[in-house]
């Protein structure tokens, strides 16, 4: 498996380059000069004559520390979420803002992660709390809580909150009415106007948190349960939603959920909650489930998934310690564990093209011959000399898939416009399902397995792997790899193998597509007593038992195929859709050839295009090679094109490279009994 690279707009989190890391937001690259800046701005808006000192201690800030400090403070540490998440090199980015101010005492330590959340929802006003009852010290607190807010605007990750903040505070500035009550009205109005009636919906959205603690927390749970459900629908073994949630509550110490997130929740989905806490109760371990729930999302950024990891990771964390801290503020929860969140994506993704080298390997390699390491369950090979004998051994189960782009690698393949057009269209369906579901609509029950006839060399291995990294970008898939199969990996020789054998291979497939190729192979039409029916009908029963978890495709000639379909009442209705891969035309044909060969450093000369083109068979004949009837001519050219080259005196590495027309043969290269894999097989 290569390894995983993280995606370009993530890549800082692993290089030595100055960055902000609000994990769920794209990490932001401190700019050169940007600190220096930062702390000049920061020098003049505390000096500001407008804002006042503390004339008592408070925590740990003594007397004489500028409001405009702590003020800072605040800001950098609720910017970037209600609850936010701050990684990367700089996770104490708020305390380094007014790191000339801060008391040595409040100094956080070394961590890679840092979790902030509010203790109060007024927090924006807390300017105009400081300028007591006089009204022009509050209207110069409204303006300088602007200023204050500007020293932020190249954080990006800060942009929507600060942004929606600065907006609320313009507003009331340009509002007479609106500055009248911040001037003149009691504090506590204030703070229930803000609470209900000042802020927009979108607003809201924004800032959840100051409409009070328990719409934070239904605005976190909402989150969280999207996200979630998403990821677990990717990966094997998941929680649901509310099993999580549960479990988030027992890990803290809550034994049934406080009456304010029950009123969040709405009673039904409450209770579903409280009862699966009680279940647990008694047996549940909070270091086990935290250990497993790591690994869990250790898989999914395995998967590729680290976009979706990241904000299931924020919203997760902002939903536990609102929960933690219900009915009154968030407090600090032990779930999930950032700090190991932040060292797996470290451990799971590299920016390295390569790794450290082991010298023993180069050793190893050189005194032991290398024997291959059978799959579970498959028996080992045993060695006579140096020869190895049969078994009855099995595929090796795949590596895991790079989804990568399938559709844009369909869309380079040659030619095959109709079966791009009915891949695009399954994917299409895909997606329209996902969107109805969402919507409330019924499941439709929509098979997925298919049908593809055609000639050999027409690209349908290509497009089966193509389609099964299609349905795993979509989530219908777990892996979206590909097992290719034939009647001997289903087939057995005696009775009671077939059914064991079929289940195997099924298992294999599980997660991705079930290639069967000749797939009428299965049934012969002389061979009634065959056990290819019981390999049918063990095939057609897991189908419909694990159909979310493995897309059979089956393939062969147009013909064959028709009769593999009739052979058996419930193979035809398990195949709803027939992809036809027709055969290339000679351009077609010429564009693969031109594809291999700069695939293997060669330039064709002049004139190889026309002999080859001259070797196509027209009309095509049954069972006619397509890619592999090129590939052969490409190899057989290969072979003499070399007998030519060593003949010479001294070679160029233009005549090395160089296929001539010469050198396309004269006749037809047979085609082999068993074709090696490569394009479009």
């Amino acid at each position: 498996m290569p390894p995983l690279v993280l995606p370009d707009h993530l890549a800082v989190l692993q290089s030595t380059r100055p960055h902000l890391d609000v994990i769920g937001s794209d990490p932001w690259p401190v700019p050169d000069g940007w600190w220096e800046a930062a702390h000049e701005r920061v020098r003049d808006l505390v000096a500001d004559d407008r804002v006042g000192r503390r004339t008592t201690a408070w925590n740990d800030w003594p007397v004489g520390t500028p409001h405009m400090a702590i003020y800072l403070l605040v800001l950098g540490e609720r910017l970037g979420g209600w609850s936010a998440l701050l990684a990367g090199t700089e996770p104490t980015f708020p305390q380094k803002v007014i790191a000339e101010h801060l008391p040595e005492v409040s100094r956080l330590g070394a961590s890679p992660v840092y979790r902030y959340f509010p203790s109060a929802t007024d927090w924006p006003l807390r300017l105009l709390d400081h300028a007591g009852q006089d009204a022009e010290a509050r209207l110069d607190a409204l303006e300088t809580s602007v200023d204050a807010i500007a020293v932020f605007d190249d954080v990006e990750p800060f942009a929507t909150r600060r942004d929606a903040l600065r907006g609320i505070f313009e507003r009331v500035m340009d509002d007479r009415e609106l500055r009248l009550l911040h001037a003149f009205s009691p504090y506590p109005e204030l703070v229930r106007l803000w609470r209900h009636d000042l802020l927009t919906d979108d607003e809201r959205a924004v800032l959840p948190e100051l409409g009070g603690w328990t719409d934070t927390f239904s605005w976190s749970v909402a989150g969280f349960t999207v996200v979630h459900e998403h990821l677990a629908s990717t990966l094997e073994r998941s929680q649901s939603a509310d099993e999580l949630l549960a479990s988030v509550a027992l890990a803290d110490g809550r034994s049934a959920l406080p009456a304010a997130a029950a009123a969040a929740l709405g009673r039904e989905r409450a209770d579903t909650v409280n009862a699966d806490m009680a279940d647990r109760q008694a047996s549940f371990d909070k270091q086990a489930w935290l250990g497993a729930t790591r690994d869990w999302v250790a898989r999914g950024l395995l998967r590729g998934e680290i976009e979706v990891c990241r904000t299931w990771l924020q919203t997760v964390s902002q939903t536990a310690v609102s929960l933690a801290g219900l009915p009154g503020a968030p407090v600090a929860s032990s779930t999930p564990s950032l700090v190991d969140f932040v060292q797996d994506v470290e451990e799971t993704y590299t920016a390295r093209s390569t790794r450290a080298r082991n010298p023993l390997m180069d050793d190893f390699a050189r005194r032991i011959k290398p024997v291959r390491t059978p799959a579970p369950g498959r028996p080992m090979r045993l060695r006579d000399g140096d020869e190895e004998i049969e078994d009855d051994a099995e595929t090796l189960a795949p590596d895991a898939v790079e989804i990568g782009d399938p559709q844009a690698e369909l869309a380079a393949l040659v030619g095959l416009a109709p079966v791009k057009t009915q891949v695009r269209r399954l994917e299409a369906e895909a997606r329209a399902d996902r969107l109805r579901a969402e919507a409330g609509m019924p499941d439709s029950g929509r098979s997925r397995h298919l049908v593809f006839t055609g000639n050999p060399g027409t690209a349908k291995t290509t497009v089966a792997r193509l389609l099964a990294r299609t349905y795993a970008q979509l989530g219908l898939l777990s892996r979206g790899h590909l097992v290719e199969v034939s009647r001997m990996d289903l087939v057995g020789e005696y009775i009671g193998q077939t059914a064991p054998k079929v289940r195997k291979v099924f298992e294999r497939a599980s997660g991705g597509v079930l290639f069967i190729d000749e797939a009428y192979a299965l049934m012969p039409a002389d061979s009634p007593r065959d056990f290819g029916a019981e390999a049918i009908a063990t095939l057609i029963k897991l189908m419909e038992d694990r159909r979310d978890e493995v897309v059979v495709v089956v393939a062969g000639y147009p013909h064959e195929m028709t009769r593999f379909l009739q052979s058996n009442p419930g193979v035809a209705s398990r195949f709803p859709k027939t992809l036809v891969f027709d055969d290339y035309s000679d351009d077609d044909l010429l564009t693969i050839l031109r594809s291999m060969a700069a695939a293997q450093g060669f330039v064709l000369g002049d004139g190889v295009e026309d002999r080859v083109r001259a070797m196509l068979p027209r009309p095509r004949p049954a069972g006619f090679g397509n890619g592999r009837f090129v590939r052969n001519v490409l190899e057989e050219a290969a072979s003499i094109q070399a007998e030519r080259v060593v003949a010479l005196d001294a070679p160029t590495p233009d005549d090395v490279r160089t296929v001539l027309a010469r050198d396309v043969p004269g006749d037809v290269p047979p085609v082999p009994e068993r074709p090696r894999p490569g394009m479009y097989l």
